[in-house]
């Protein structure tokens, strides 16, 4: 008999312990839980996302916790307020739900709050999911306060005004810790929205990254997106443009130095009258310090904030109250850009470190352009926006020191584009040589060296200005007639740019030379447009006397 008792106990005891340890996991879930919302929230600052606990009831064996979904930055903040009922079962081990034993202090299951939802918007869910869940989501936090996470949409369909959109279901899963550290994975499948004039099509996207942590609200690691199939049909065409699109991005922290690499390639581009089939474009910006990025980061969050706020509407500014608030958020708006520009130029640029380097290269069946741009910061002082907005070429000319190259094919340009390309020919700031486009430029503080010939950075600048803009006219309040008699004006609108008027104007002492060069080579554009139209255009009474 004692031996029976003391059998009996032993599950007893279990029993007792088991529901001992889940209180006491009970107990911390709530502070977890809160914890990963804050996280969260630190990760999608910029974004205008936030996420809140709206109440959290415990009970025996777990808690239902009501959580929000703000979007703050439009057009996602015309959804208004999310909510969502998150089912917590305490750990420490958990059984079923569709995934073998588990263990942690939490296992959350998440699904949207219809019920505070009014009647249309359930209604319209109702019909755009099939009946379906929107969502569906299931969380496990594990005892470190690492997270393990899962969520799908169902398929949406939606008709309305003669747009239908459609997407099949989407997957997002990953993983946390408390140092932001984990995984993510995005699967999606067809997404196509179209009316009776246009059509967008994407047939699956594919996100994975590995993020090895957080600074300033951004994320750092590595990340790889794939887009293949891409199909636009712009409206009033016949033919959509299709290409595949990748994007990759690696960042990270080495010895306190912060570096980006971003790069994206369209392949495979059709639908453009091979006027370009591919594009690969990539952006090395490093040598950051890590201190200042992160204070930027948050400036730059607090910036966003600010420009969300300051939507202007016409109930805004009815009343004194308004009128003022809008001028504070003013007021914090112009203080904070200016905290950005001094942040940016006095803790986040090092002297001789900070490098920007970007390369674009593009083909067509015609032809290749490569573009390399490389610079690396030279400046000593932390300027102002005052001061930068007084400054002159040799200011700038001492933040910045590097190389700038263009190589490309002149095949790859639209037809008439060597009309435009030879006065920048003339000045020196691209050779045409042959059937290439060459350029090089090297900046070295107050000195440029332009295809081979040294000059001062001022005359490099000044050369940069749209041919026949003086100074005076680059000026605010310049003549935007380009220095073209009013009466004059009024004779080219009428009767457009006639042999007649170009030599009125050659004539005029008050027209500046650089502007009648450019009404020459505008002419010549419409001669040889003219010329291109007349063999259309005589081909038809040919045809109309061969009927006869």
């Amino acid at each position: 008999m004692k031996k029976l008792v003391t059998l009996l106990s032993v599950p007893v005891v279990l029993l007792v312990a088991w529901g001992g340890t889940t209180w006491y996991v009970g107990q911390q879930t709530e502070t977890t839980l809160k914890q990963f919302i804050d996280q969260q929230n630190q990760a999608s600052t910029q974004s205008g996302i936030k996420q809140e606990l709206v109440s959290y009831e415990k009970s025996a064996l777990g808690a239902t916790a009501i959580t929000k979904l703000i979007m703050d930055v439009p057009p996602l903040s015309g959804l208004g307020e999310i909510q969502f009922i998150n089912e917590i079962s305490n750990g420490p081990v958990f059984i079923g739900g569709g995934s073998p034993v588990q263990f942690g202090t939490a296992r959350i299951h998440t699904q949207l709050d219809t019920a505070a939802l009014d009647a249309e918007q359930r209604e319209w869910l109702t019909t755009a999911f099939a009946g379906k869940a929107p969502l569906e989501g299931h969380t496990v936090i594990g005892f470190g306060g690492n997270t393990d996470y899962h969520f799908t949409t169902n398929p949406l369909k939606v008709d309305q005004d003669g747009t239908t959109a459609q997407m099949d279901s989407i997957t997002l899963s990953g993983t946390s810790a408390p140092d932001m550290t984990g995984k993510i994975s995005v699967q999606a499948g067809k997404i196509e929205v179209k009316d009776t004039t246009a059509q967008f099509t994407l047939p699956s996207m594919q996100l994975e990254g590995d993020m090895t942590g957080m600074i300033g609200g951004q994320a750092l690691g590595t990340f790889d997106l794939k887009m293949p199939g891409v199909s636009i049909l712009a409206e009033e065409t016949t033919v959509p443009v299709s290409f595949d699109l990748a994007m990759q991005s690696d960042s990270g922290i080495t010895d306190n130095e912060l570096a980006f690499k971003i790069a994206t390639q369209a392949s495979n581009i059709q639908g453009v009258d091979d006027a370009l089939s591919k594009l690969d474009f990539k952006l090395d910006l490093s040598g950051l310090d890590m201190a200042g990025a992160e204070e930027l980061g948050k400036l730059q969050a607090e910036l966003q904030s600010l420009q969300n706020q300051m939507l202007w509407s016409s109930e805004a500014t009815e009343t004194p109250e308004g009128q003022q608030k809008q001028q504070e958020l003013m007021t914090q708006l112009t203080d904070t850009t200016g905290k950005v520009v001094e942040t940016l130029f006095a803790k986040v640029l090092k002297t001789d470190k900070s490098r920007l380097h970007t390369t674009l290269l593009t083909e067509s069946p015609k032809g290749k352009l490569n573009a390399d741009v490389d610079l690396t910061y030279t400046g000593k002082a932390a300027p102002d926006m005052m001061a930068l907005a007084s400054y002159g070429p040799n200011d700038w000319a001492k933040l910045m020191k590097g190389k700038v190259t263009l190589d490309a094919d002149k095949a790859l340009l639209p037809p008439g584009s060597e009309l435009m390309l030879t006065p920048l020919s003339e000045q020196g700031l691209l050779k045409l040589d042959g059937e290439k486009i060459t350029s090089a430029i090297e900046l070295a503080g107050e000195n440029v060296t332009l295809n081979g010939k040294q000059m001062p950075f001022a005359d490099f600048v000044a050369m940069l200005a749209p041919p026949g803009m003086d100074q005076g006219m680059m000026e605010e309040g310049g003549d935007p007639n380009m220095g073209i008699p009013e009466d004059l004006m009024k004779k080219i609108e009428a009767e457009g740019l006639t042999p007649e008027i170009i030599q009125l104007l050659e004539e005029s002492d008050d027209v500046p030379k650089e502007t009648i060069e450019i009404m020459k080579q505008l002419q010549q554009m419409q001669q040889q447009m003219g010329a291109e139209e007349a063999p259309a255009t005589e081909a038809a009474p040919a045809a109309d006397a061969n009927k006869e």
